[in-house]
């Protein structure tokens, strides 16, 4: 209890402020299979004759429109083929999600299985409320996963969450638009100075026109998905938050120190002069470019999925391209790798681990991710075993910069570390800070967090 009580203290807070939607009261229904055709693979089948099963799933891509469907049909197909294993699903916006399974847990409610994301891990792990997903997935299966995703999923020197995808930094580019003015994907800029040249030209076409509304979307707004999109940016101009020992690093040092003030000196150049919006969230730029509003903004891949729900016909003129390789003096344009994973709960029976592995190793399927990748939740694949499973072709210009994913360190307190990162931007852009002031400012309140 007292380790319970801790974590909703540190978790809930920084939560409550999550980038996707508002409150709203807990949804749970049971998926059971209405049939019990016969399994595709005698492992499920195996498993359901032994024991029927329960899992508790928190899954907040539940209350997603785009993904709602998905994930309904992908369970009910699951419970088909491996009949006696029931998903029961609990689902809220990804804004109560944390407090929703504390509160569950606390009022002694099993949480089985969570959807969720690398940067819940280090907070879910200290509560004691995950396992490692060695002690319950195959291991012919676990050592599938590509080296560089499964990394960044390493905390307190073990590896805990499944990845079920991932994706590098992306900037959706809307072709149509740019392509009206006169430039050409085909030549998207290298460098940061291309860059701005481009958004220099896309703003004096787009001058006179009240439609657009943001000419390069950066967000900025105070939550923790700015957070993880300002670190982001912040390692692309070739800086490092966290040190390999769970400290931070070293802002006031080269060349952290020229990373971040370009960095801050970057959002201060687009809000500035109009080319972007002050605290906008990422789904707020998501939906203004589904409406032909935006002509480019950084953000997962996956983000497309509410671009989708915008336009269906979003995919005509969504394009993506990775960032520029050359940003500032020392930025190569690297990328942190984001993924949506499955979190294992630590109190599970034997034939509940049985269900999860059958489970996971389910939704790794190329037959049930294909359509999905495609042209839903946009992403790349984590596993050997999706290897030949199509990527959406929106995502081709975006594909150069996985190879230039670097790996950060995860610590406990890593949202409330990020997230301030979007107080820092606006106090140098908006608020009449110094630049070594709203660094100085920031290490302070970083330090706190990690050291309280």
């Amino acid at each position: 209890m007292k380790k319970l009580l801790a974590f909703v203290l540190a978790t809930v807070l920084a939560f409550s402020m999550a980038a996707c939607g508002g409150n709203s009261a807990a949804s749970t229904s049971t998926s059971t299979a209405s049939s019990t055709s016969a399994s595709t693979g005698t492992e499920g089948a195996s498993a359901a004759e032994q024991e029927n099963v329960t899992l508790r799933f928190y899954n907040y891509a539940l209350s997603e429109t785009a993904k709602a469907d998905w994930w309904e049909n992908t369970i009910k197909n699951f419970e088909a083929e491996n009949t006696g294993i029931d998903i029961e699903t609990v689902t809220v916006d990804y804004n109560s999600m944390i407090s929703t399974f504390t509160n569950d847990l606390a009022s002694g409610l099993s949480v089985d299985m969570i959807y969720g994301e690398v940067n819940w891990i280090p907070a879910l792990v200290e509560g004691g409320f995950i396992q490692r997903p060695s002690q319950v997935i195959d291991p012919d299966f676990y050592n599938g996963y590509y080296d560089y995703v499964l990394n960044q999923f390493q905390y307190d020197g073990a590896v805990y969450g499944v990845p079920h995808y991932y994706t590098n930094s992306v900037i959706f580019v809307n072709k149509d638009l740019v392509e009206a003015a006169g430039l050409s994907m085909d030549q998207f800029p290298t460098t940061l100075d291309g860059l701005k040249q481009w958004i220099e030209q896309l703003n004096e076409y787009y001058k006179n026109d009240d439609s657009i509304s943001t000419i390069f979307g950066l967000t900025t707004a105070e939550v923790p998905a700015t957070g993880s999109n300002i670190n982001a940016i912040y390692t692309a101009f070739g800086g490092t938050l966290i040190n390999e020992d769970g400290t931070l690093a070293d802002i006031t040092a080269e060349p952290n120190k020229t990373a971040m003030t370009e960095t801050l000196d970057f959002y201060k150049y687009l809000i500035g002069n109009g080319y972007t919006q002050e605290n906008q969230k990422l789904k707020d730029y998501r939906a203004a470019f589904g409406a032909g509003n935006v002509c480019m903004y950084v953000d997962s891949s996956w983000g497309y999925a509410q671009i989708g729900e915008v336009d269906p016909n979003a995919a005509n003129f969504t394009a993506t391209a990775a960032l520029p390789t050359s940003m500032g003096t020392n930025g190569k344009g690297s990328s942190l790798v984001e993924s949506h994973c499955f979190l294992i709960g630590a109190d599970l029976s034997d034939a509940q681990k049985k269900a999860v592995n059958l489970f996971v190793q389910y939704c790794t399927r190329t037959d049930t991710m294909q359509e999905y990748l495609n042209k839903i939740g946009l992403a790349f694949v984590a596993h050997e075993g999706m290897a030949d499973c199509q990527i959406s072709p929106i995502l081709d210009g975006a594909v150069k910069g996985v190879d230039n994913v670097v790996y950060q360190p995860q610590i406990a307190p890593i949202i409330s570390v990020q997230q301030q990162l979007a107080t820092t931007v606006l106090n140098y852009t908006v608020n009449g800070m110094s630049a070594d002031d709203a660094i100085a400012d920031y290490i302070k309140q970083a330090d706190y967090y990690i050291n309280q």
